[in-house]
């Protein structure tokens, strides 16, 4: 076998493999640009946004640790104490009183309708956490004001830290010439909350993030594989349909079409690229 002849099988292969490639390719982009739609009009990523959001505040208990002079201004149950921390974190990002019950509401089905208590989950999530970030940085500088907020941003955090820290914001700061040592203690303490409080919240974002791409990534594979069985089956012969075995075949082939078609696009630069190359 001469070198000419290596090289005609392989443009052959490549040449098989580019128009089943530039078929996925399409089936790829015709999934993906549908998943947008149907994101856009039933607000999918909103409610994702909120449902994940308050999947994190409902996680938190109300911390045991804590000492006696905070819990004195804490609800009495774990329910109560969610509500207070949804309430009081939707007012610190959107400016908008909410009630109790906004927590367990859904976000408007309506795509150009929402309310101004959700806006803050219509954001990207980047520009979301920013929100949370920057109210966070505002109970942290007045823990007295929020108490529910103060101890769900810590939540985790060294109880002597939180206790003592909310015992000293309410103070103004200690002079470094006359109480070095307690200014010193208490920038260390508010260095150690806010840079713990920081990790929390890129813990949310980054979880949270995962498993929005990654859910996007199964409903892209998912339809394109029942796109790609709905062609198969419109151009299968009569006879392959009439055996079990055909359906199988239709059946693993539209899910490994559906697996390979994000990627299709990718495959079909490459082979064009080799054969131009070539």
């Amino acid at each position: 076998m001469t070198p000419e002849d290596v090289y005609r099988t392989i443009d052959q292969l490549a040449d098989f493999i580019l128009r089943y490639a530039v078929t996925l390719a399409a089936i790829g982009a015709l999934s993906m640009a549908l998943i947008e739609l149907l994101k856009t009009l039933f607000s999918w990523r909103d409610r994702f946004h909120k449902k994940r959001f308050c999947d994190w505040v409902r996680n938190v208990p109300i911390p045991q640790a804590a000492s006696e002079e905070i819990c004195r201004s804490l609800p009495a149950n774990d329910a109560a104490f969610h509500q207070n921390v949804y309430i009081k974190l939707i007012q610190l990002t959107t400016g908008e009183p909410v009630g109790p019950s906004d927590m367990a509401k859904p976000i408007e089905w309506m795509p150009w309708v929402i309310t101004p208590g959700n806006a803050l989950f219509v954001l990207d999530l980047e520009k979301m956490m920013g929100q949370i970030q920057d109210a966070a940085d505002t109970v942290l500088g007045h823990p007295r004001v929020y108490p529910d907020l103060y101890l769900f941003f810590s939540a985790g955090a060294d109880p002597n830290d939180i206790a003592q820290w909310f015992r000293w914001a309410q103070h103004p700061p200690a002079q470094t010439t006359t109480h070095a040592n307690l200014a010193k203690d208490q920038a260390d303490t508010y260095a150690r909350l806010r840079q713990f409080i920081r990790r929390r919240l890129d813990a949310f974002q980054l979880t949270a993030g995962y498993q929005w791409q990654t859910g996007n990534q199964v409903a892209s594979v998912l339809l394109g594989a029942v796109l790609l069985f709905g062609s198969l089956i419109y151009l299968a012969p009569p006879n392959l349909l009439s055996r079990p075995l055909g359906w199988v075949g239709l059946i693993v082939t539209s899910l490994i079409g559906g697996i390979m078609a994000p990627v299709a696009k990718d495959l079909v630069i490459a082979l064009k690229r080799m054969r131009s190359s070539g």
